[in-house]
């Protein structure tokens, strides 16, 4: 039987090009601080059941565009992750708004029952 090359659905036939080092972002993305947050919330202990309605931010400096910070903020909604913020600017951000951030997390002042 010949060997098959077909990946599997869920996986790209090409690797996918790393948006920084291809220039087409320079900064992080959504997806990226949903990752941070489901690792920040799972070092703090909060169940996935309580994630929803929880908020965080991540805002950086530099870059090659017409702006010089990027600053991304995301909500866990119906058990999704979902960008609700992206502000660009051409100054750079202040020191409150760099970094990662935790907005808000609801599911910490639920009551276990």
């Amino acid at each position: 039987m010949p060997k098959s090359d077909s990946k599997p659905e869920n996986q790209a036939s090409t690797p996918l090009p790393n948006p920084i080092q291809s220039g087409l972002c320079d900064h992080v993305q959504p997806s990226d601080v949903a990752r941070m947050a489901e690792e920040y919330l799972h070092s703090i202990g909060v169940e996935e059941s309580a994630w929803e309605s929880s908020r965080f931010g991540f805002g950086g400096d530099g870059g090659t565009g017409p702006f010089r910070s990027v600053y991304t903020e995301i909500e866990r909604r119906q058990g999704n992750w979902v960008a609700v913020k992206l502000d660009r600017r051409k100054e750079i951000l202040p020191a409150e708004l760099t970094g990662f951030l935790v907005v808000a997390i609801p599911g910490l002042n639920r009551s276990k029952e």
